[in-house]
């Protein structure tokens, strides 16, 4: 009678065990570290940037700012880049782009202000339904509607309705260092974004409420 050889370096080793690392090994085979740790924790991916969402703050009707705490893998933005947002609405990724609204902060955070389109299923979840806590992916920001360099002294910005929102991130990030004039169009002074800080910048000539075009 021939008794074969056990395998080497497995001796002992149940049928079943055998069956359970083998699912295991298919299962991790594929994973690199940073895959590990975005499994703990998916901000420390260094594979795909992602966010999560630390506050919702609503700027004016159908109009709110996401404050994300973006993950290791986010190298940072100019202000008046844009970015692509990843949410998952429903077990299906939805992907958006929005104009980044703050400038570099100290904290790391980055803003996006959404106006909810009449017909905007996905800006529509954004405003209303995403809750902090939330985890988005984000693409690297792009964009060339940036500040020149060196900055001029002086500076107009024209705008309407939602198209302030790059801008804003541009004026945050002056913060008075140069002489800037915003000229912005909406319906009425309740639907402007930002309204509220825009006011309270120092020489502000905002007006609150609306008036009929005067004769040239």
């Amino acid at each position: 009678m021939t008794i074969a050889p056990s395998r080497p370096g497995r001796p002992g080793r149940s049928a079943a065990g055998r069956r359970i690392a083998a699912a295991a090994r298919l299962l991790t085979t594929p994973l690199l570290p940073e895959d590990y740790l975005g499994l703990v924790d998916p901000l420390w991916s260094t594979a795909e940037p992602r966010g999560r969402v630390e506050a919702v703050r609503h700027e004016a009707p159908s109009a709110a700012t996401l404050v994300i705490r973006p993950g290791q893998a986010w190298n940072g933005h100019r202000p008046g880049q844009w970015v692509r947002i990843g949410v998952d609405v429903d077990g299906v990724l939805h992907w958006r782009t929005f104009s980044l609204s703050s400038p570099p902060r100290r904290d790391g955070r980055i803003t996006i202000t959404i106006k909810a389109a009449r017909d905007g299923f996905v800006s529509a979840h954004l405003v209303n339904e995403i809750r902090p806590g939330t985890v988005v992916r984000l693409s690297p920001p792009e964009g060339g509607f940036t500040l020149p360099s060196p900055v001029p002294r002086k500076l107009l910005f024209v705008t309407a309705g939602s198209g302030i929102t790059p801008v804003m991130a541009m004026l945050r990030h002056l913060d008075g260092a140069s002489d800037a004039v915003l000229v912005h169009s909406d319906r009425t002074a309740g639907d402007v974004i930002f309204g509220e800080e825009l006011r309270r910048m120092p020489g502000c000539g905002c007006t609150n409420g609306t008036r009929p075009p005067t004769a040239a």
